[in-house]
């Protein structure tokens, strides 16, 4: 056997390869000669396939790119248990020095395309290929280059690196691992939040080995084992550790000009429990002032910055890419043009560099023509979000997502959104509030934008059925809220339940 062995071309799986834009390894590292355990625990049985082998098939089936299994002791009889997978095995020769040798052995087989590698320990048989990708997809929405799991806030393995660390993870000695480049670029840090604690347990003992094997797997439990009620009572779980909030609007906490049932009791509910909120919205029509008005209609009074928009996120955006005075183009009411005013922009069609896109109820030909000829001159194309459909008293009604859909086809280019499920509104958010994903949750009516984009940030994520998500549609979405309510009257009860139990 060589130092390094190629099992088959690395393709990314028999799954092919389901991840993003970002290319990430994933290094198993198996090189341990197991002394706590008394024998080999790579060769564990673990459902019917050596542990090992169990784990190296999660990074294939999470569409890691390549699959690098790190040997040591028992090399012979370990790589003859991977069998055939498409992996590349690599022998770190020194193991008994510590797992920074096996890190630095992986690191060696890592190509010069990837963006990261995604560390896993090869005795954690209860990780699942789900949380390897919302890792991978936490790391490509996020400016957070380290990404790593935790349960009630214990950090765990495994942990995503970016390239750009390689060099000082290279540099790490003894068992110290990736611990030490987690202490120091802690601004740099982001976390995946696992319910289940089990998920980040080792097998270090034969009595642990014992309790995970024998513990019953969620995925096992059916409908039958507890009632509706029961269920969405622990899903509500949940909500205990939730200080802060982010809050959609319209379908939400109103459709159209008509507010949802129960909207003073629920704000009254956030001010008694001391739960700080951001309104967080996608529609980019009104000005924070004009929501605020909105709210005070209805019985509710909230201060200005409490309501985040796409319109400010926008602005924000362009601010950052644009020089100040710029040209912009738009198309959307008053959030958008005063949004962008007050960051210095120059609201003209006239040679406009930018071409800035959000809903407008008067939307005509005229605006779409001017709009489509400065894109095909050259002008960058943004919107403020992607929402093809907005909710209104009579039903779905076309959204931004349309109008920007109609000049995608008549230019050919593709816009950059800013928006819900895009980070920006999220960290923006997060920031105001001082608030950390772990303690912070999303309640958005929809689940293409709204929940997508925040479990991609690492929020807990509620669902209402009160706007355009229906019942039918979680059936076939592959994104599974962490609970789903009717309504925000419905949320209530359920979150009193849980404070009570505390």
């Amino acid at each position: 056997m060589t130092d390094s062995t190629d099992h088959a071309a690395s393709s990314g799986g028999p799954l092919g390869r389901p991840l993003g834009a970002r290319q990430i390894a994933g290094v198993v590292l198996a090189a341990g000669a197991s002394t706590r355990f008394g024998r080999s625990k790579q060769l564990l049985d673990w459902q019917g396939a050596p542990l090992v082998a169990h784990v190296t098939d999660t990074a294939l089936q999470a569409g890691l790119e390549p699959v690098i299994v790190v040997l040591g002791a028992q090399a012979d009889e370990i790589y003859a248990a991977l069998g055939d997978r498409p992996i590349r095995t690599l022998i770190n020769w020194r193991w008994e020095e510590g797992m920074s040798t096996s890190v630095q052995t992986g690191l060696v087989g890592v190509p010069p395309e990837a963006d990261g590698a995604l560390f896993l320990q090869c005795d954690q048989p209860r990780v699942t290929a789900d949380l390897l990708r919302t890792m991978v997809r936490r790391f490509e929405a996020s400016k957070h280059p380290i990404v790593h799991p935790v349960h009630d806030g214990r950090r765990g393995t495994p942990v995503l690196f970016p390239r750009r660390l390689f060099p000082e993870l290279s540099a790490v000695t003894g068992d110290e691992g990736g611990r030490s480049l987690i202490e120091r670029h802690p601004e740099a840090v982001a976390t995946v939040r696992v319910d289940d604690p089990s998920v980040l347990v080792d097998v270090d003992t034969p009595a642990d080995y014992d309790r995970l094997l024998n513990s019953v797997e969620p995925s096992t439990k059916t409908s039958t084992e507890s009632s509706p009620a029961s269920q969405q009572s622990s899903s509500a779980r949940v909500l205990r550790r939730i200080r802060h909030l982010l809050i959609d609007m319209d379908g939400v906490l109103w459709r159209g000009d008509e507010p949802l049932p129960g909207l003073e009791r629920f704000f009254a509910f956030l001010r008694r429990h001391d739960v700080a909120f951001t309104l967080a919205t996608n529609n980019a029509s009104r000005t924070p002032e004009q929501y605020a008005a909105k709210l005070a209609s209805f019985g509710v009074e909230v201060p200005l910055e409490t309501i985040l928009t796409s319109s400010l996120v926008v602005a924000a955006y362009l601010s950052d890419i644009a020089p100040s005075g710029s040209r912009v183009s738009i198309i959307g009411e008053d959030g958008l043009a005063q949004a962008l005013k007050d960051r210095g922009f120059s609201l003209s069609d006239d040679d406009a560099s930018y071409v800035v896109v959000g809903w407008d109820r008067e939307l005509t030909w005229e605006e779409l023509t001017t709009a489509s000829l400065l894109i095909h001159h050259g002008a960058a194309f943004i919107g403020t979000n992607p929402d093809v459909t907005f909710p209104t008293e009579r039903g779905p009604a076309p959204g931004n997502g349309a109008i920007l859909a109609a000049l995608e086809a008549a230019t050919g280019v593709s816009p950059t959104v800013t928006g819900k499920p895009e980070p920006r509104m999220y960290e923006e958010a997060l920031r105001r509030m001082e608030a950390t994903p772990e303690t912070t949750a999303m309640i958005g009516d929809r689940i293409d934008t709204d929940i997508a984009g925040a479990a991609n940030v690492g929020l807990t994520t509620v669902l209402t059925l009160s706007g355009i998500t229906q019942p039918e549609d979680l059936g076939t979405s592959s994104i599974k809220p962490d609970l789903v309510c009717k309504d925000i009257t419905s949320l209530i009860p359920l979150w009193k339940e849980v404070l009570s139990e505390s």
